[in-house]
Formats: structure tokens, sequence, C-alpha cells
């Protein structure tokens, strides 16, 4: 049913933020809160647990037009699910270590950087799920590829964006702290919601590339069976 769908993307939401939060967004949590969640809910839903890859899949599926309008409303609700998904598990983390976590640019990057930084961040991301999915050998392989990737996000762009790649964790976790200290933490929270959607219609054209080939490679696997 589609209602376990959905309630799926929000249990692997909150799991994701809450396990993100808690650690203040350390690249081991985010890679492995990330695996924790696709094995958790993500074989039912899909294993999005972040907008910006749902607005890939969106895009993707509009422009090979495979969707019809009860998939286009169950993706839509996905948003709702990820936003509020996320703001539970960041006021779970506040309530379980006593202080928040916010995303913030460093004071080292200009916020031109930081944008860049995300958007090249997210397409990463979105590419890896996306290809992944078809992946048809090894559902092991692809849910360790995504999680890697994000290890790796949140390992090099933390320096230069805070390493966001995902629009829900930036306004759950920023909602709780601005609940906690006050507004000021969300001056760049539109970097966090923007970069990462610029970056699913990056990701997006990369994978309608890139499909024709993939096929073409199982295909001639079958061939050769």
């Amino acid at each position: 049913m589609r209602i376990r769908r959905i309630f799926a993307e929000l249990i692997g939401t909150t799991i994701l933020a809450l396990g993100i939060c808690l650690k203040n967004g350390s690249a081991t949590a985010m890679g492995a809160s990330l695996w924790t969640a696709i094995i958790g809910t993500g074989f039912i839903s899909g294993a999005s647990f972040n907008p910006a890859i749902t607005t890939a899949v969106l895009i993707v599926g509009i422009f090979k037009n495979k969707l019809s309008r009860w998939d286009i409303f169950e993706h839509i609700t996905y948003y709702f699910a990820h936003f509020i998904g996320a703001m539970l598990g960041a006021c779970l983390a506040w309530a379980m270590k006593g202080e928040t976590w916010a995303l913030a640019i460093p004071t080292t990057s200009s916020e031109g950087q930081a944008y860049l930084a995300e958007t090249c961040g997210t397409t990463m991301l979105i590419l890896v799920a996306m290809v992944g999915g078809e992946l048809r050998d090894s559902a092991f392989i692809g849910t360790l590829a995504v999680s890697s990737t994000l290890y790796l996000a949140g390992l090099n762009l933390a320096a230069i964006s805070g390493a966001c790649v995902n629009p829900a964790i930036g306004v759950g976790a920023n909602f709780a702290d601005a609940v906690n200290h006050g507004y000021e933490g969300v001056k760049h929270l539109w970097i966090y919601i923007c970069a990462p959607l610029t970056g699913s219609v990056v990701a997006a054209i990369f994978y309608l590339i890139i499909k024709p080939e993939l096929d073409k490679i199982y295909q001639q696997k079958e061939e050769t069976k």
C-alpha cells in the first residue's frame, strides 16, 4: 500500500536525522545513519529520505512519461514525510543529549563556495543513488555505494559548506536549533534548500544521458546467459 511506503520514508528520514544530529553532522554518522535507514525501511519505499532525490526521480519519471498521477502524488507526499521526519529526528536528538546542532557555513567559506559545494555533493549523491537502484547484481553493493557517497560528502564538504546535501536535514536540524537558540542560525538555510535542488536537476540530466548505456550492459548480460 502507498501509505506504508510514505510511512517508511517518514521513519527512515527520522532515523537519518537522529543519527546525524546526535553526532553533530559527522561524516561517519551521515553514512552509517543512511545505511541503517536504507536497511530498516528503504526496501519498502525506495529509500529516498531526501527531497532532492525525490525531485530528481520526479524529473526523470515525468521526462520519460513513466509516472501516473498517483505516482506523482505519492512522491509529493514524500516531501512532507521527509521534512516532518527530519524535524522529529532533530527534536529526538535534542531530547536525548540536551542540545541542538545546526548546519552553518564555515567562516572561511563564502555563500557562493558553499552553494557550489552543496550542488556538486548532492549531484554525486543522487547520481549514485539512482544508478545504484538500477544494479541487479547485488543490493548490498548499491546500498553501500550510496552510504559511502554520503560519508565522503560529509568528509570533504564539511569545511566548505557544512555538508548538508539534503534540504530536509537542513530544515530539521536548523528548526530545532532555532527553537533552542534563536533564529540567527537559519540565515543560510536557503543554500541548504536551493543548492541540493539545483543538484537534483543536474543529476537527473546526467542520469538520462547514461541510463541507456546501463540498459545496454544488462541487455548484453541477459543475451550471454
